[in-house]
C-alpha cells in the first residue's frame, strides 16, 4: 500500500478511475466537474472530463476552479479508506450528515456548490469509492 497523498498514490487512483467501467455508466460520460480533496492540511484538485481523471493538481491555487469537494482530518480519511470502513465513515452522505447534522466531530464534509454536488452525486460517490478501492489495491 502506497502512502496516502503521494504522487504514486494519486497516479494509481487516476489509473483505477479511468479503467473503471462503472464510472462511465454512473457519469454517463458527462461527469466533467473538478473536485477538491482536502486531507488534513493538504489539498488536491482532481480534474475530471467525461468521467475520466485528466490530472491531479497538488495545492491548487487561484487559477484553478472546482465545483465542490470533500474535507476531513487525516483520521477521518484513514477511516474512510479502510477496506471495511466503520459505520458512518463508509459513505460521503452518511459521514457528512453525522458531522453537520448530528454534530459528531471528525467526519468527512462536503464543501462547495451543493446543487452541483447533487447533480453529480452518483459519479462523485463512485469517484470517492474508487479512492478506497485504489488505496486497498482493489480490495474494497
Amino acid at each position: 500500500m502506497t502512502e496516502v497523498g503521494t504522487h504514486q498514490w494519486w497516479e494509481h487512483y487516476k489509473t483505477t478511475v479511468n479503467a473503471d467501467p462503472e464510472m462511465s455508466v454512473r457519469g454517463h460520460d458527462k461527469f466533467s466537474e473538478n473536485f477538491r480533496i482536502e486531507i488534513g492540511d493538504t489539498d488536491w484538485l482532481v480534474e475530471v472530463d467525461g468521467g475520466r481523471v485528466e490530472s491531479i493538481v497538488p495545492e491548487p491555487g487561484l487559477d484553478h476552479e472546482w465545483a465542490f469537494g470533500v474535507t476531513g482530518s487525516e483520521q477521518a480519511w484513514e477511516e474512510f479508506l479502510q477496506e471495511t470502513p466503520p459505520a458512518f465513515n463508509h459513505e460521503l452522505i452518511a459521514s457528512h450528515y453525522r458531522g453537520a447534522v448530528a454534530g459528531e466531530d471528525d467526519r468527512l464534509q462536503i464543501t462547495g456548490d451543493n446543487k452541483r454536488v447533487f447533480q453529480n452525486l452518483r459519479a462523485f460517490q463512485r469517484a470517492l469509492d474508487l479512492l478506497r478501492h485504489s488505496h486497498n489495491n482493489g480490495g474494497a
